[in-house]
């Protein structure tokens, strides 16, 4: 009986130590961006959703060859963060993706394509314009925003606690205890 319970006790501590926490939203965390066409120097609003409690989740700005890291953000009590940022002005054309990476997850966002030069005249339409696309925005006013403004933006602040100290905390009593036990039942 004893052998029994003991063995209970090492078979549920195992599997706390070894098993991830359960997400409480259960959806694969999604990177949503407020443009899928803009010219260097625009901002550009990147949305994470489901991702882990107060998870860190870092940045970058992905092309062909070419990575840029971009900011480290922590996801709020709901999974979610909302940053802005500044493509750099110097980029240049193409395909890029924005990159979140996490403990657990690499995600990217839609496709982003980067056309023209950054417009450093202000106000003045650009000039590379594509005919069945409209012009191009060429100051942060003008870009569209298709995000949830609901969700404010995340500071930089580690998360203040999490789950896996507590976890080994209670393993280690767990193991003490167990070994208490064992040590009682060897002097009877």
């Amino acid at each position: 009986m004893r052998t029994t319970f003991l063995g209970f006790i090492l078979v549920l501590l195992i599997s706390l130590l070894i098993a991830k926490p359960v997400s409480a939203h259960g959806d694969e965390p999604r990177i949503e961006i407020s443009a899928e066409r803009l010219i260097p120097g625009s901002l550009l609003e990147i949305r994470g959703v489901d991702f882990e409690f107060e998870e860190e989740v870092t940045l970058a700005l992905i092309g062909t060859h070419y990575e840029l890291p971009l900011s480290i953000v922590t996801a709020d009590t709901e999974g979610i963060f909302l940053v802005t940022i500044t493509l750099p002005a110097d980029l240049t054309e193409g395909a890029y993706v924005i990159r979140a990476t996490t403990d657990d997850h690499m995600v990217e966002s839609a496709k982003l394509t980067i056309l023209g030069t950054a417009n450093l005249g202000g106000g003045e339409e650009s000039e590379q314009e594509d005919g069945l696309l409209g012009p191009m925005a060429t100051s942060a006013a003008e870009v569209p925003t298709a995000l949830s403004q609901s969700a404010a933006p995340v500071e930089n602040v580690p998360p203040q606690g999490t789950w896996k100290p507590i976890v080994w905390i209670a393993a280690g009593m767990g193991i003490i205890v167990m070994l208490g036990l064992l040590q009682r039942g060897r002097k009877s």
